[in-house]
């Protein structure tokens, strides 16, 4: 249904839907449920400042332009090199042949390049590379200060373009932490052995980029997460988790407007709690290496650190891989670890669909 949406909308058909529904709430289920930022809320907005529908029609037609038609070749050549749309010939080739002729595929696909990376070989090679420090963003003031303001969000979203990573200081109080920390703790009997998922089969333990020593809950799974969790066993945790989804949506439109990154969060996945133990580890991976079943999969990882006062000869730090020379399916490629120290307040986020990274023993 997604996928045939906006070729179906024509002009009139996108006023009169907005006509219809008017000046309609952002949230659903009895607030429950917030709708997030979106063409959605854009259209209506659009609809809601202007008073004479012809200017109403011209408005919506050029935001449905903008946000989903492709007006240059480069544009969709762009978009057919990342897989965002595909050119769908299966129809014709198969009245051409006389038989069903699967639709050709255009790219590898993401999960057959990381097949080709990590042999325990190439990555014992670049364990070797040089590893440096990460300067975080927003230190001491925090992102929360300055969300819209020149050293926020604009910030964050500069890094994700040139890097596809970002870290900074959030800017939480520190009781807030060290209350969150508590909660946590509390809730590691809950807690069971992570595991590695792609196209929906469980790794074996044993290759490079499945190997993790974390323990896990999901928010959600648990109860953990809404409006009625705020009176669980956890409720800084859940207040935290709403935080950093509202966070998210934020970032969302900037995104969307990025001419680098293009895109879009639809929805947002069950929040994890993790717990790594002495001498814990997770092997180099991409979160996302598959599209996780979802019709986008997933875009953005966003992770907060709840470890007060920690100790850095502890370990534990989140080691990200940014290639200088090559790809990262490329066996011989080159580049050099950035490592973040798991810190409390320290919130980072990664493009949860390229990012090669790992947290160290």
């Amino acid at each position: 249904a997604k996928v045939l949406h906006y070729p179906a909308t024509h002009f009139d058909r996108l006023w009169r839907k907005y006509h219809h529904l008017g000046n309609f709430p952002a949230l659903r289920f009895g607030g429950e449920l917030v709708v997030p930022a979106s063409f959605h809320l854009e259209a209506r907005d659009e609809y809601l400042k202007h008073q004479d529908k012809t200017l109403q029609q011209q408005k919506l037609k050029e935001l449905l332009e903008h946000a989903a038609f492709l007006r240059s070749e480069e544009e969709i050549q762009s978009q057919l090199e990342t897989g965002s749309v595909v050119v769908i010939d299966t129809v014709r080739d198969s009245l051409q042949r006389g038989c069903w002729t699967a639709p050709r595929l255009l790219r590898p696909s993401l999960h057959s390049l990381l097949q080709r990376r990590p042999s325990k070989a190439d990555m014992d090679r670049m364990q070797k590379m040089k590893r440096v420090p990460v300067d975080k963003l927003l230190c001491p003031e925090g992102l929360l200060t300055n969300l819209d303001g020149p050293n926020g969000l604009d910030l964050v979203l500069q890094e994700l373009e040139s890097k596809g990573w970002s870290a900074c200081n959030l800017g939480l109080h520190p009781k807030i932490l060290q209350r969150a920390l508590l909660e946590a703790q509390q809730l590691k009997p809950r807690m069971a052995k992570g595991s590695t998922v792609i196209e929906n089969e469980i790794l074996d333990p044993s290759l490079p980029n499945a190997d993790r020593g974390d323990r896990i809950l999901f928010m959600q799974e648990q109860g953990l997460s809404g409006a009625a969790a705020a009176k669980g066993p956890a409720p800084t945790l859940t207040m935290l988790e709403s935080a950093l989804t509202d966070l998210g949506m934020q970032l969302d439109l900037r995104l969307q407007r990025s001419e680098t990154l293009r895109l879009r969060i639809t929805e947002r996945c069950d929040g994890m709690l993790a717990c790594y133990e002495a001498g814990g580890a997770y092997s180099a991976h991409i979160d996302n290496a598959d599209g996780d079943g979802r019709v986008d999969g997933r875009v953005l990882t966003m992770v907060l650190y709840l470890n007060v006062n920690w100790d850095r000869s502890a370990g534990g730090e989140l080691a990200i891989f940014e290639a200088t020379d090559g790809d990262l399916g490329d066996p011989n490629v080159k580049g050099s670890w950035h490592v973040v120290y798991p810190e409390a307040g320290t919130l980072v986020l990664l493009r949860a669909d390229r990012v090669l990274h790992e947290v160290r023993s």
